[in-house]
């Protein structure tokens, strides 16, 4: 008898001291985590902890999170979860100073008419948040992007670094344009999120207390002012600056001895004054008149996602940028500074000199230019070693600093993209992208060292490459056959007889209306042509990964099955063997 309760007994004792540990133990054993990518994504950086330890009062954060909308997909679902995962590091590196409230909001309930009272989108479900600190206000981050997975320490840095902060950061606004009169949009905006001061275009020096600086086509500016502007960078100011090799803005001609391309040197940089570029894919499409067709403008681009730097802060939320008659960006030799592009142009486009008009150029002009066609530099950040270009200073002011060990100038090679014209013009982000920009500048160092970490390998995957190999194989061979067929198109339309009210009408055999016709039909079928051509390999190659992955699990299971079968069956022989 004994012997039967003695393990009932054991086991019903192991059961209650399981039950102890999980209830009271378990709570006092570290969270221990182990991030095994490659660049530590899944943990906080120091600097967002350095930036959680200046917070001086409790913030709060509501994060929405529609987990069961139908709309959404498995990339937003554990996309959600990934944002979830980082708010939870925030909240218990913050020590008691976030509180993180999570909700996942039911359709037409309070949370939901909430969320949406505050902003957030609902477009796929709620995927957003919103912060709150008492005394100060709400801040909001609309719906969270997997595309910006990147930048995503950064945006919740930045929401509470922005909870915390008393004022407005201040800009100093420095130009050779009357900005009031020609970018009066971008003021408005900048208004809105900085303390603007604006500077006189003959000021000598830049005010100590300014340390971000905004300078528009300072090509026009009297060398006194580019003194200080150079000034200001070599002891440490921060600076965006506008260049460009012809402005639509002004009528004014820009000297062509002016000081600035002295001090773009002196900062390892150069851009050809004389020189504008054009896109033959990113040229934007203007009417020619009601009720005709369009014309592009290769000196007007519309630079989308593709030309962006999607891992830097400039780009947070674009959708494209449009800059007119640009110039373009390069380091010039033995330079020691590090220019990071955050705008270029596809690999169609070229250099033409600016004395042709940008508003008659059309994408016939790349036909005409002999130069190599290659992708350039419209913005960059610069950054680095620099010396100054007035080493004996100027007349009537002093020599100033000599050199600077690190400095800090985005430079965007136009400055047509700030006007109302250029902004009103098509649906963009410029304006955004000033902002971006200038607010990532004016930041405390405590927000900016957030970099941004790559959530995959720097080298592109082989399939990637492979497209990108493709498409510009097939724009290469394909451009001259789009341009064909539209002015073929066009030429046909211009000789093929109206309708009229008669159901039925004869058909027109003219000769050159016949070729036109065997024309506009043979073109698209010669653009398919190359477009196969130069996607077979890439087909291939998915069709064989497709094949691979779909035999993947079934092709081992069948030679375990087929393993298995073998050898029960050479047993069952081996058996029957020794029986006789």
């Amino acid at each position: 008898m004994r012997s039967a309760l003695l393990p009932g007994m054991t086991l019903i004792v192991i059961s209650l001291l399981f039950l102890a540990f999980n209830l009271v133990w378990i709570k006092h054993i570290p969270d221990i985590r182990w991030d095994a990518s490659q660049q530590k994504i899944h943990t906080l950086s120091l600097p967002a902890r350095q930036l959680l330890a200046t917070l001086e009062s409790p913030l709060d954060l509501y994060y929405f999170n529609s987990r069961n909308d139908p709309r959404r997909s498995q990339v937003l679902n554990r996309y959600g979860e990934r944002v979830e995962d980082l708010l939870k590091q925030y909240e218990k590196a913050a020590k008691g100073m976030l509180n993180l409230h999570i909700i996942d909001p039911a359709p037409y309930s309070e949370d939901a008419y909430k969320a949406a009272l505050y902003g957030l989108d609902d477009q796929h479900g709620f995927l957003g948040l919103i912060g709150a600190r008492a005394g100060i206000g709400t801040q909001r981050i609309s719906a969270f992007n997997p595309d910006h997975e990147a930048l995503l320490e950064y945006e919740i840095g930045h929401l509470i670094h922005t909870l915390t902060r008393s004022e407005p950061p201040t800009v100093g606004v420095l130009s050779g344009l009357k900005l009031q009169t020609a970018a009066g949009q971008l003021l408005e905006q900048m208004h809105k999120h900085f303390k603007l001061v604006e500077l006189s275009p003959t000021t000598g020096q830049i005010p100590s207390s300014i340390e971000t600086m905004m300078v528009v086509h300072p090509r026009l500016l009297p060398e006194r002012a580019l003194y200080a502007i150079e000034q200001f960078v070599m002891r440490g100011g921060k600076l965006m600056i506008f260049v460009d090799p012809l402005s639509e803005t002004t009528s004014s001609p820009a000297p062509a001895d002016s000081a600035l391309d002295g001090i773009l040197a002196a900062w390892g940089l150069q851009m050809p004054s004389e020189q504008m570029l054009i896109d033959n894919v990113y040229a934007s499409s203007t009417l020619s008149g009601p009720g005709t067709t369009t014309v592009q403008q290769a000196a007007r681009l519309n630079v989308l996602r593709q030309g962006m730097n999607t891992h830097d802060i400039s780009s947070w939320n674009l959708s494209s940028v449009t800059v007119s008659s640009s110039g373009a960006l390069s380091l010039i030799r033995k330079s020691h500074t590090t220019l990071t592009p955050l705008l270029q142009s596809s690999r169609r486009s070229i250099m033409l000199d600016t004395s042709r008009s940008a508003s008659m150029l059309a994408l016939d002009s790349i036909n005409e230019a002999n130069a190599p066609m290659q992708s350039h530099v419209i913005a960059a950040r610069i950054e680095g070693p620099a010396y100054s270009a007035f080493p004996d200073g100027i007349k009537g002011l002093p020599a100033g600093l000599q050199d600077a060990t690190a400095i800090q100038v985005t430079v965007v090679a136009d400055t047509d993209m700030l006007t109302d014209t250029v902004v009103s013009s098509t649906r963009n982000s410029n304006v955004r992208f000033v902002l971006n920009t200038l607010d990532n500048l004016a930041a405390p160092a405590v927000l900016a060292n957030i970099r941004p970490r790559a959530t995959k390998s720097p080298t592109p995957h082989l399939l990637k490459q492979m497209r990108e190999t493709a498409a510009q194989m097939y724009l290469q061979k394909a451009g001259e056959l789009e341009r064909r067929l539209a002015r073929t198109e066009q030429a046909w339309q211009q000789q093929s007889p109206r309708n009229t009210d008669v159901v039925t009408q004869a058909v027109d055999t003219t000769v050159q209306l016949q070729a036109l016709n065997k024309e506009r039909l043979r073109l698209p079928i010669e653009m398919h042509t190359l477009k196969v051509e130069a996607y077979a390999q890439v087909l291939r190659l998915e069709r064989e990964l497709v094949l691979l992955m779909v035999l993947a699990v079934p092709l081992p299971l069948c030679l375990i099955a087929w393993a298995l079968a073998l050898h029960q069956r050479r047993r069952r022989s081996a058996y029957a063997a020794n029986a006789h």
